[in-house]
């Protein structure tokens, strides 16, 4: 990313490589005693150095590799499926997005990885705010963000420069410091032991990168805000109705992606450096960090490609922008995001600044405090742009598509901890921790759905200078028209611009301010030598406040009318916990966890009472939707139908004697007249004078009359199934007759369309205060949870856990929004999620068979996990709760290492992923068997249409597999990966079909296999150099679960230097 996007990017002029070099080369010349960044330990360097440890009481030596090993250890060693990534994996294997993070953690996928500068953590297909708390030293800072019609995506902005390590928990754990019901990300910041060597009290270290595969955005649009867009030459207002404004080539953040190198380019359009200090004392430790990295945008991969380039490419668009198809298709991504070609809206520029400090006091007593601020700017895509772009450019080719550069978001974060530990030596019942945190996010987004460049647009004439546009559009332009020739070869004089009027604004822009606060406590006791008991207590509240460019403007579109009433909402929420937990070990083969939690919670939706304080129309309570009233066709019976014969004689007969007698008259007075007023010369029968009159209205052959049937409905599908007269037995809409009104044969009793149809609305009258204010929503619930471990051998164990769980309404979920298609307001998700969680575990030390090698374990988990009252959207944007969400599957993990080779595998076999509600399947078939009505079952992979769930489905099955060698004494590391995701497959997106694709519809992706490799070499004591390079073969693939058809990039080599001194 360019100097021009930010006033700190200036003071570097100098490469920061160059700086890294020349600091490392005057640091491989101190006398400073240090190993540098060695390979982990093996096991028994392991013990040999918790020996050295307890020999030197009066020394405080915590090494980051027994840490790391620790912590890759407790992957086999604990009862929950867990995956760790360590400092040294992370920033060898450190890729060019971070949701790269996610990328060795088997099982653990980060959805949008590509757009959103955040990680969206999905374990098990669980994904969403709250769902998988991910904190950073303990402090929660997830926000939920408006997609227009993909809806809403949940992001935590993080740093990978500052990360130490990651410790990932897949399900429940009553363990955890903040588990959720789907799991966990527990990310720990630098500490003071990552950057002072063992056996000394301070340290530095400084880290410089660089990467290939990266180019300049195209800024020249973005400086534009606030000007009078007819000082741009050759501006004008757009007349099509968007109110925006149209910009001249030389400024237009349209055009042409550039060609890559596949990965060769060693620009320094990517790099970044670190910088760190630290010191560690007898009675305190101080850290002191800073980071900065600028990316521009990445290059996309070409081998594969043609998976992604389907000859129907144009056509495939089209359907996606006006879809009646079974299976969706991705097939034409590759003519937009052309392979080998610059992937606009990817760069990134990221700074840093970590302080953190650790105050030891007397009896066992430590005070830990910390804070850090973030500064992230970063290209993001519009979601549905790819459909859209391609469909308005229908016909003139693929090598005509320009790609727009869009303004770029902005994320500034501040983060304040707190942390008291007292654990007084030899005491039985005190180990103390208490916290309290603070994270601060202010956002900035151009994604409400608006033309990014744009005016007012109010007023006379649309708030534009008719005049000059028409001088620009044809003496500037040169367009040629008609109008043309009334148009004067001179500018005219401009109208003034009161109030701004003709300014270019930001007609997108997103402002969000997001606040969170916590605080915990924890207590951990030794009952007896068979029996421990752990107390846990936390709080937490948020205060979101939204605001968006489009509230004080009028004209607005459906999508900035959506932003307004169905984006991220303002309000406030508080939770607070309490659990417990006994360890018992009644025998030596034996250990049971048992427990349970309490929580309580309230939300209050801050926007909703403003706007029912100030009376907005769009905010009002409106008549709620009692049902809908279908018109249906159904077969007379037979004395029906003798009674409706009767009446059409009786109502033709008396005709048909005036007939009689005007016939006998004109035939005495002239015979030759019956033509001319009859039409015929020959007297007609009764029965030839019904003729079609007599059948009208029949269908084929038969006679049906046409009923209203009122099937309730209302705001929520709970109990539709039993309620629809159509669906609990009251009608049989399938049913045939047999030899009906005299025929021979069977014939459908019912005919019916489900589109026949009309609402019916609550009156009026019956609302006695529109205006009234929200209440808040509360809950609480217990929940249990037990384990069970036996140790079958001392190398042996098998577990089985069973743990329940709640999770209530995020903010976003627990406030009110209105329907899409037809703007009125639905209620919020009122219950909380409630998690059954079962598993089972074989765990296996296989180190006995093998006494060469340090490591060999083996890990087998499965799961079976279904969560009721699942929060989600429906068909018609309204947030609803599905009555389950069904998950299981198969987790195994594996690893060898022998100290100088090791390998590590993890594998994942989804089940089943499915979302299930009978009631709600059955609105899609509100009339079984009638016209227009789609059958879709009770329980759908991944989700019911449009449902954020149908966009969380997993790969079928998903692979990693890393090895290594450390050799010349351990100075050289060498490793390498693969990542293998099976092909998105879903059998039920077919039950879909003519439903509709074009609002968060599933991209499907091709089977994706990724190498990455590395080597990290220990030029002298305290200077490291690695080389890395990620997607080695130069693949063209699509991330699973992205939100946003976007290829992940292609082949990028890094280099890095670390120096510690």
């Amino acid at each position: 990313m360019s100097a021009t996007l930010s006033p700190y990017t200036k003071k570097h002029a100098l490469k920061p490589l160059v700086y890294a070099l020349i600091l490392a080369s005057w640091a491989g010349q101190t006398q400073a005693q240090s190993v540098g960044s060695a390979p982990p330990f093996s096991r028994q360097d392991e013990r040999q150095d918790d020996t050295d440890r307890a020999t030197r009481l009066d020394t405080i030596t915590v090494v980051r590799e027994t840490r790391d090993e620790a912590g890759k250890a407790d992957v086999f060693e604990k009862d929950v499926s867990n995956v760790y990534a360590g400092k040294e994996e992370i920033e060898l294997y450190k890729g060019s997005s971070v949701g790269d993070l996610f990328k060795g953690l088997n099982g653990v996928y980060a959805g949008d990885s590509r757009n959103s500068g955040a990680l969206d953590p999905n374990i098990r297909g669980i994904q969403g705010e709250g769902r998988i708390p991910l904190t950073i030293d303990g402090t929660e800072q997830a926000t939920s963000v408006w997609l227009g019609p993909a809806g809403v995506a949940n992001r935590n902005y993080v740093d990978p420069n500052m990360i130490s390590s990651i410790l990932v928990e897949k399900g429940v754990s009553a363990t955890s410091g903040a588990s959720g019901i789907g799991g966990s990300v527990q990310i720990r910041t630098l500490q003071v032991e990552d950057i002072v060597k063992p056996g000394e009290t301070f340290g530095i270290e400084l880290k410089a990168e660089t990467a290939t595969n990266s180019t300049k955005p195209n800024e020249r649009a973005f400086g534009i805000f606030g000007k009078d867009y007819r000082d741009i030459p050759g501006a004008v207002f757009d007349r099509g109705g968007s109110n925006g404004v149209v910009l001249p080539d030389h400024i237009s953040p349209d055009r042409m992606p550039k060609v890559g190198n596949s990965g060769k380019n060693f620009n320094f359009e990517d790099h970044s450096y670190r910088l760190a200090i630290a010191t560690q004392q007898e009675n305190f430790d101080l850290l002191a960090a800073y980071s900065y990295r600028s990316r521009g945008n990445y290059y996309s991969g070409k081998k594969g490609s043609d998976k992604y380039e389907n000859d129907t490419w144009q056509e495939d668009a089209n359907s996606d922008y006006n879809p009646s198809y079974s299976f969706p298709r991705v097939s034409y991504i590759a003519k937009y995001y052309r392979p080998g070609e610059e992937v606009l809206n990817t760069s990134s520029e990221l700074e840093t600044t970590l302080l953190k400090g650790t105050l030891r006091l007397p009896h066992d007593q430590a005070i830990d405090m910390s804070y850090m601020r973030s500064n992230h700017t970063f290209g993001e895509n519009v979601p549905w742009n790819v459909v859209w772009a391609i469909h308005a450019l229908d016909g003139y080719g693929e090598k005509n598509i320009l790609q727009t550069e869009n303004p770029y978001s902005k994320v500034k974060q501040d983060t304040w901890n707190l942390n008291y530990s007292w654990n007084p030596e030899g005491s039985r019942f005190i180990n103390l921790k208490a916290g309290a945190w603070i994270t601060q996010s202010d956002s900035e987004r151009h994604q409400n759905g608006d033309i990014i460049y744009g005016i007012q647009g109010q007023g006379l004439n649309n708030g534009r200078d008719g005049d000059w546009d028409n001088y620009t559009n044809c003496h500037v332009l040169g367009t040629n028209g008609s109008e043309c020739a009334w148009v004067p070869p001179t500018a005219p004089e401009k109208l003034p611009n009161t109030d701004g009027r003709f300014n270019i604004i930001p007609r997108a822009l997103q402002i969000t301010d997001h606040r969170r606060s916590g605080l915990n406590l924890s207590n951990a006791m030794t009952l007896h030598p068979t029996l421990d008991l752990s107390l846990s207590a936390d709080f937490t509240r948020e205060k979101l406040k939204q605001h968006d460019a489009s509230e004080k403007l009028e004209n607005l579109n459906e999508l900035t009318w959506g932003v307004n009433h169905m984006g991220p909402r303002s309000g406030t929420r508080q939770q607070w916990n309490f659990g417990f937990n006994f360890d018992w070990r009644p025998v030596d083969w034996l250990q049971v966890n048992a427990g349970a939690r309490y929580s309580d919670y309230w939300s209050y939706d801050d926007k909703l009472a403003e706007m029912r304080s100030q009376q907005h129309k769009d905010w009002a309570i409106q008549p709620a939707l009692k049902g809908y009233n279908y018109q249906v066709q159904r077969l007379m019976s037979n004395q029906e139908v003798a009674d409706y014969e009767r009446q059409i004689i009786e109502r033709e007969l008396p005709l048909y004697k005036q007939y009689e007698e005007d016939w006998q008259f004109i035939s005495d007075l002239d015979p030759s007249m019956l033509e001319a007023v009859f039409g015929h010369t020959s007297k007609k029968s009764f029965e030839e004078m019904l003729g079609d009159s007599f059948h009208k209205g029949k269908i084929n052959g038969y006679r049906y009359t046409k009923e209203t049937v009122f099937v309730p409905s209302g705001e929520s599908h709970k109990g539709f199934t039993a309620n629809n007269p159509f669906t609990n037995g009251e009608i049989d809409s399938t049913e045939q007759v047999t030899d009906a009104q005299g025929q021979k044969g069977t014939v459908d009793k019912y005919i019916a369309s489900v589109s026949n149809r009309k609402p019916v609305y609550q009156d009026e009258s019956e609302i006695p205060n529109k205006w009234e204010e929200p209440k808040k929503q509360k809950d609480h619930a217990w929940v249990p949870h037990i384990g069970l471990t036996a140790f079958i051998t001392d190398d042996i164990r098998l577990y089985a856990r069973y743990n329940e769980f709640v999770r209530f309404p995020s903010l976003f979920e627990s406030s009110m929004a209105l329907a899409g298609g037809s703007k009125r307001s639905t209620g919020a998700a009122t219950r909380p999620e409630h998690a059954y969680n079962w598993e089972i575990g074989y765990v296996h030390n296989l180190s006995s068979y093998f006494p060469s090698l340090d490591y060999a374990d083996l890990k087998i988990n499965y799961f079976n996990n279904r969560i009721k009252d699942y929060i989600d959207r429906d068909w018609d944007f309204n947030t609803v709760q599905f009555a389950e969400k069904k998950m299981s599957g198969i987790e195994l993990q594996a690893r060898v290492d022998s100290g100088k080779y090791f390998a590590n595998f993890g594998g994942t076999y989804r089940l089943k992923q499915q979302l299930c509600d009978a009631d709600y399947a059955q609105t899609f078939m509100p009339i079984p068997g009638a016209a227009g009505s789609d059958n879709i079952p009770a329980c759908v992979d991944g989700g019911f249409p449009r449902t954020f769930a149908r966009t969380s489905l997993q790969p079928q099955y998903s692979l990693n597999l890393d090895v290594g060698a450390r050799l010349l004494e351990k100075k050289l590391l060498l490793g390498a990966r693969a990542v293998y995701h099976s092909a998105a497959k879903n059998k039920d997106e077919g039950h879909f079909g003519g439903l509709g694709w074009a609002f968060n519809r599933t991209n499907y992706w091709n089977p994706i296999l990724v190498f990455d490799a590395y080597a990290s070499y220990q030029v002298q004591k305290n200077l490291n150099v690695d080389v890395a390079i990620s997607n080695l073969t130069n693949q063209y693939y699509l991330d699973p679960m992205a939100r946003t058809s976007m290829p992940a990039p292609g082949r990028t080599v890094r280099v890095g230097m670390t120096a510690r001194f």
